[in-house]
């Protein structure tokens, strides 16, 4: 069976395709980010007593950037990008501050992976299937 491509359907429901996947990447990556961005962002927290209240900041707002650039159809790359940098970010503060390594940093990467490289074959596939 041949990959069909959005190209044959309609404009409007293309857009609707387009932002409904916008909505998936930023429910998936709050799912993903949630507890980090609660553990770096809210006061009182351990984290800001362990390693600095400005670090905690910082990755805070690399995640939140991510988390807000993955869910933009043009910026879904960047944002990736973003996420694992301050997902990363946490762990090193995390062990920084003497807590265990998190078990699920993997699995949270991998679907943060699996959704931008779906937005990116999407999009690839539609730009073929029109050229």
């Amino acid at each position: 069976m041949p990959l069909r491509s959005v190209a044959h359907l309609p404009p409007w429901r293309r857009q609707v395709m387009t932002w409904i996947m916008a909505v998936i990447r930023l429910g998936a990556g709050w799912l993903v980010t949630r507890t980090q961005l609660g553990a770096l962002a809210l006061t009182p927290s351990f984290l800001h007593e362990a390693v600095g209240a400005p670090l905690c900041y910082i990755d805070a707002t690399v995640l939140g950037a991510g988390l807000l650039a993955f869910a933009w159809p043009r910026s879904y790359r960047a944002g990736f990008v973003l996420l694992a940098v301050g997902l990363l970010g946490f762990e090193w503060l995390w062990r920084r501050a003497g807590m265990r390594p998190d078990p699920v940093l993997l699995t949270s990467l991998s679907v943060l992976a699996v959704l931008a490289a779906g937005e990116w074959l999407t999009r690839r596939v539609s730009r073929q299937s029109q050229g």
